[in-house]
């Protein structure tokens, strides 16, 4: 019975830890994929807002996910994104999901 416990305890710890950043259905390869696809759109001379448009034309598994992507476009488009290439939006991005921030 201890061990039954035990085990539960465990279990509800760390999905207790993975909610810390909801993702929805995304992984944080998906989030990755997305942050050099956003930045790849700065460097080609888009602007924030075409940015969250294109937003609106995606379909969405769960409210979180658009909500995320529209978190990465304002550092992609902010002032963090002006330090950024297209590889280094998706690993700074992937690492940070990957924390858990």
């Amino acid at each position: 019975m201890m061990k039954f416990l035990l085990s539960a305890l465990l279990l509800a710890a760390s999905t207790a830890v993975q909610a810390a950043y909801p993702l929805g259905t995304m992984t944080c390869d998906d989030i990755a994929t997305f942050a050099s696809e956003a930045m790849s759109w700065r460097k080609e001379g888009q602007t924030r807002e075409q940015a969250l448009a294109a937003l609106e034309k995606r379909t969405y598994n769960d409210p979180v996910e658009k909500k995320n992507l529209a978190a990465i476009v304002d550092l992609v488009f902010g002032p963090y994104g002006r330090n950024w290439t297209v590889e280094s939006a998706g690993n700074v991005m992937r690492t940070d999901c990957m924390a858990g921030r």
